[in-house]
């Protein structure tokens, strides 16, 4: 399959080996980046809730990695996370809505980490809080299939990433070469290997490009890397170093 002519690269958590994760900050020198020609930004962040059920943009269940508090994220109200040293600069845990409002017009990836109905409930408020076209520069993830399902179910709208299951079985029935049995309508966010698993494939990804959807790779830092990947129709990429990849596709061009 040719290189695509449009390619996603992903700021993971806004940028983590270049900037402090998940702060506006990160988001800022991200969304500074120059891009080649061909090639579009996107922005990924991590959600977790507050004890008072406020989305708040953090990786970790536990604050110590990455902030100066201690304890779970959920033991502590919004304005006690606010407080909180995330980076330099005084950076703070940011809200969804300020998130948005940076990065206006480009697609943003809101992964949520936790489970459970009212976590997508919460975040679907937020989004809906936001101006008419956040839901259409949503995409959501998450690692527990439940709360994507939920948020299928509520808005149907809003575009969302294909679940581990679905992912899985869309790998299987690709090497069946039975892909019309497999899920379609949701952008693929997968690794590139998997316990030792090439994932990306030259068939998996021909059998969910026919489909009309998309695969994203993640983690790649590597320029030559993501030259393979766009070679095979891979359509994007999640990286923690955005600049420096920029820089490195550039070059390879």
């Amino acid at each position: 399959m040719p290189a695509v002519s449009t390619f996603t690269l992903v700021a993971k958590a806004g940028g983590s080996s270049e900037a402090s994760e998940n702060t506006l900050s990160a988001i800022e020198a991200a969304l500074s980046v120059r891009l080649p020609a061909g090639v579009r930004l996107a922005i990924e962040i991590d959600v977790r809730l507050s004890s008072d059920g406020v989305p708040v943009v953090i990786h970790d269940a536990r604050l110590e990695r990455t902030t100066n508090g201690r304890g779970l994220v959920r033991e502590h109200c919004l304005q006690r996370l606010r407080r909180l040293d995330a980076g330099p600069g005084a950076a703070r845990i940011p809200v969804l809505e300020e998130v948005f409002g940076l990065a206006r017009e480009h697609t943003i990836i809101v992964e949520v980490h936790e489970r459970g109905p009212e976590v997508a409930e919460q975040v679907l408020a937020s989004l809906r809080r936001l101006d008419a076209r956040a839901l259409g520069r949503t995409i959501v993830a998450s690692e527990h299939g439940s709360v994507v399902h939920r948020l299928r179910a509520v808005e149907p709208r809003l575009a969302t990433a294909a679940t581990k299951a679905e992912a899985y079985r869309k790998l299987l029935l690709s090497r069946l070469n039975v892909e019309r049995f497999s899920p379609r309508g949701h952008t693929f966010m997968v690794p590139v290997r998997h316990a030792g698993v090439e994932v990306t494939t030259s068939r998996f990804v021909s059998s969910v490009r026919r489909l009309g959807d998309e695969v994203w790779a993640f983690v790649v830092d590597d320029a030559r890397e993501v030259s393979r990947l766009r070679a095979l129709g891979v359509t994007g990429c999640f990286t923690t170093r955005p600049a420096a990849l920029a820089r490195g596709i550039e070059l390879a061009a």
